[in-house]
């Protein structure tokens, strides 16, 4: 089973993976990968802050297992402070710099954003204000492939802080007059909602066995595609196109994945596991199950 690459996540119970490496969701590291690919899917633990402003060309998924998180976010060129409380979802749209803060102990939330396209030259970007507060100035800033962000963004961090501009707060030569990508001035951002609420409000149409989209298609975030598949069900899915990973996380109940006839996976309560791209499965849902699947096509296209 474990071979498999089709299934490059087996189901891993999340609370028992928490406990297992609960050292690392601790100062200084805070985070661990549940998996890297073409999808990362991470856990990122509190306390834990920062000062930067984070830009990237892709979309970020946000569920908060335990407690809260700030995350404040500069929407249509002003600073906003969204707050993600325990139980809560938020789809951040690409291009808008934003800067996760994790004050509480013991917190303990999901994050879900692709891989950087290298051979298109997508690149990140990490931003200083002259006050955190307002975020009316840019005091410095640099562009970088982030291929990897614990190793990608520490020589930015450093080049930052060993800065004149870090020293005397004022605007210098680090600023960046063409920018690879433009800012998203122009969405509104859709204030998070709690999870179990949502699933209660629908409670009559999962429990027909329907499948729902968790954000509409209104969002301005066309790249992520999250479904929400109810109970005694069994629905097929595929990859919007080759390569695009699908991560399964079930939320209530029991589910059985099947990758083909020969290959299948139970999904209890708590799991979550991650499907490859290229990869067509089944997910036979039991009565009262709640299962979530999540794709990220940087094309932009949904799946039906």
């Amino acid at each position: 089973m474990g071979g498999d690459k089709r299934v490059l996540v087996e189901p891993t119970n999340i609370e028992q993976w928490y406990k297992d490496n609960k050292e690392l969701f601790s100062p200084p590291i805070c985070n661990k990968l549940l998996h890297k690919g073409q999808m990362t899917v991470m856990f990122v633990g509190g306390p834990n802050t920062r000062t930067d402003f984070h830009l990237d060309q892709g979309s970020e998924f946000f569920w908060m297992l335990k407690g809260g998180m700030e995350l404040p976010i500069i929407q249509q060129g002003k600073r906003k402070l969204v707050k993600i409380n325990e139980g809560e979802v938020f789809l951040l749209p690409p291009r808008v710099p934003h800067s996760p803060q994790r004050p509480q102990q013991g917190s303990l939330g999901l994050v879900v954003e692709r891989e950087r396209n290298k051979s298109e030259n997508e690149v990140d970007g990490l931003r200083w204000y002259t006050d955190f507060n307002n975020c009316d100035q840019i005091l410095w800033e640099r562009y970088f492939y982030c291929g990897d962000l614990g190793r990608d963004l520490v020589p930015v961090v450093k080049a930052y802080k060993e800065s004149e501009e870090c020293r005397s707060r004022i605007p210098g030569e680090n600023l960046c007059k063409r920018p690879p990508f433009e800012q998203n001035t122009t969405d509104a951002v859709p204030e998070p909602f709690n999870l179990k609420e949502w699933i209660e409000r629908n409670r009559k149409e999962l429990s027909q066995g329907k499948t729902l989209r968790l954000f509409p298609e209104s969002h301005p975030c066309p790249e992520m595609n999250i479904l929400v598949q109810g109970g005694n069900v069994s629905s097929f899915y595929t990859a919007t196109r080759d390569g695009i990973e699908t991560m399964i996380y079930q939320i209530e109940g029991e589910s059985i994945v099947e990758v083909d006839s020969e290959t299948l996976r139970e999904a209890k309560e708590g799991t979550c596991m991650v499907v490859a791209g290229a990869t067509s499965f089944k997910v036979k849902s039991a009565s009262k199950a709640v299962v979530m699947l999540v794709q990220q096509d940087p094309k932009g296209k949904r799946a039906k």
